[in-house]
């Protein structure tokens, strides 16, 4: 893959997050500030391959001041799902949801007089990485492809549910991300079953979710024990479904399942 061809698939990622950005600004919308997140995710995981093949390469040291936006967006994002998680469980708090409130407000606010400057950077980084950016080999992106599935491999071999279990998923998701991207080197060298890797991640971050909630229940702000353990218990047939998916991971990963016919393909 030239550098043509990753600036290419490069500018789709930066139009949709100056999309989502200008969206949020001018709305406030939390779905908008939602999905420029998660485009930010998507564009990380194609620099983290992209640098896979030239360790001099300064694509993620570019990418820094567009982490920084990630995560001032992620404090107002955070109170708007602690809200959500309030309103789920039925709990009646008000000081609790006037203090959310406020920082999404005060998040918002900040955010939009910076807006113009968060655009600024953008363009920015945009023009950095586009610089930086060097020929990917084929083979350097199945090497990248073969040597995260062993490293995932051998943390769900026996999973551990704390950060390293996290560390995994955030792992997966950039597969996941990249495979639309990635598939035509990873073509007769590696199969990826990304539905099945799609499944484990959100199953995974079912059970990150469930632990962040208990702890917000748990806090002094909420202190709700009777809501916190019934979360842990939830989160106890949802670690069973882990185990269940992780098992055998590498087989499971690297097969291909056929849409009209009750069987599996291994590609060689």
């Amino acid at each position: 893959m030239n550098r043509k061809e990753e600036a290419k698939y490069l500018n789709k990622e930066w139009k949709r997050i100056n999309i989502h950005l200008n969206m949020f600004l001018e709305t406030g919308d939390q779905e908008e500030l939602h999905k420029f997140r998660v485009q930010i995710k998507r564009l990380k995981a194609m620099l983290i391959m992209f640098q896979h093949a030239n360790k001099k390469q300064a694509l993620l040291k570019d990418f820094k001041p567009l982490a920084k936006i990630f995560k001032l967006a992620g404090n107002i994002r955070e109170a708007h799902t602690n809200l959500l998680l309030k309103e789920k469980y039925n709990i009646k708090n008000e000081s609790f949801e006037v203090d959310q409130q406020k920082i999404i407000e005060t998040g918002i606010i900040q955010f939009k007089e910076k807006g113009n400057r968060y655009l600024k950077i953008i363009k920015e980084v945009q023009a950095n990485i586009k610089n930086n950016l060097s020929k990917i080999e084929e083979e350097t992106i199945a090497d990248f492809y073969k040597n995260k599935l062993q490293i995932i491999a051998e943390k769900l071999e026996i999973p551990h549910f704390n950060e390293d279990l996290h560390y995994s998923r955030k792992i997966i998701k950039t597969l996941v991300y990249n495979h639309k991207l990635a598939n035509k080197a990873l073509n007769g060298s590696v199969a990826i079953n990304s539905d099945y890797l799609d499944k484990l991640q959100n199953t995974i971050g079912e059970w990150h979710d469930n632990i962040v909630a208990a702890q917000l229940f748990s806090a002094s702000a909420l202190n709700d024990k009777a809501i916190a353990t019934k979360i842990r218990r939830k989160n106890t047939s949802v670690k069973k479904n882990i185990i269940n998916l992780a098992s055998d991971f590498m087989n499971k990963a690297t097969q291909l399942e056929t849409s009209n016919e009750n069987q599996t393909l291994m590609v060689q």
